[in-house]
């Protein structure tokens, strides 16, 4: 199976292009299909934080409509994004499937509660593009990553803000043996069978033995992968940050890591991998539960 689709939300924010771009990185090297769509509040529920007791008809029309505004303009800023992006990269827009020789988008909106309406629309694409929020942006980015990871049950491309990402060519894989960890693989299997190179990490431990992160590495050789095995004992420092930097020692452009492997009790009260890769990572990752 090859990656087709390829989910783009934007919310009118600074992001937007950002998530665009990283979107058709992905969607090169098998022409696939930018599905961009603009989500946001429905505005009443923008606006019913703001309404108590003993408002008159008159302010809440008021609030109202400074709430629809709101919606309008960031929808604005959203197609201006879109449109600018796709004409600048030459993109013939497609609203239907069909087959085609080329890349192709459309832009599609979707207002309501923002995680459900990412996880409706999401569960349709085959990835979805996002980058971590900075202080530049709304509230709303950190949730809607974690809506992309437990709701769709699809890839998530999690990018960084600040650094361009180019073709992937070269891949490392996180493993712990973990069911979210296999699944990571086996959606991410086009990409892995398309890299030029396969490197697959392991934090060994009385868990993850050094015998079955070979014995993964082997299996991944049916695919025509011949990855190597980098591991290394875990120890005090923070695994997310030596994931990464073997992830980088070894040139790989994109982590492929299985998200939220430990219970959500466990990950909100120790912390986990998945949410510092989530707040400070500094490579593009992708993920999936």
């Amino acid at each position: 199976m090859s990656i087709k689709t390829i989910m783009a939300p934007m919310m009118g924010e600074k992001a937007d292009k950002r998530i665009l771009d990283v979107a058709l990185t992905m969607a090169v090297p098998t022409n696939a299909h930018v599905q961009a769509v603009f989500l946001h509040r429905d505005p009443k529920d923008i606006m019913m934080p703001q309404v108590g007791d003993g408002l008159s008809g008159g302010i809440i029309d008021s609030l109202m409509l400074e709430a629809e505004a709101q919606v309008d303009s960031a929808r604005r800023a959203a197609h201006s994004t879109y449109d600018t992006w796709r004409q600048e990269s030459g993109i013939a827009e497609l609203a239907n499937p069909a087959p085609t020789n080329g890349i192709t988008s459309d832009l599609s909106e979707a207002i309501g509660d923002l995680s459900g309406t990412l996880a409706k629309t999401g569960r349709m694409a085959d990835v979805i593009c996002l980058v971590r929020p900075d202080e530049d942006d709304g509230s709303d980015g950190e949730a809607l990553i974690k809506a992309a990871l437990m709701e769709t049950g699809k890839t998530v491309l999690l990018a960084p803000t600040d650094a361009e990402m180019n073709a992937v060519e070269s891949v490392a894989i996180a493993w712990n043996g973990s069911r979210e960890a296999a699944r990571a693989v086996a959606l991410a299997m086009p990409l892995l069978e398309a890299a030029d190179s396969v490197t697959v990490l392991a934090a060994t431990s009385d868990y993850v033995r050094p015998e079955d992160v070979t014995a993964f590495t082997e299996s991944l050789k049916w695919h025509g992968i011949n990855a190597a095995a980098r591991m290394f004992a875990q120890n005090g420092a923070e695994l997310a940050d030596r994931l990464q930097e073997e992830a980088q020692k070894s040139g790989a452009q994109l982590l492929v890591l299985g998200a939220y492997s430990h219970s959500r009790l466990k990950e909100f009260v120790f912390g986990g991998v998945t949410d510092d890769i989530i707040k400070d990572g500094r490579m593009p990752v992708m993920m999936a539960h």
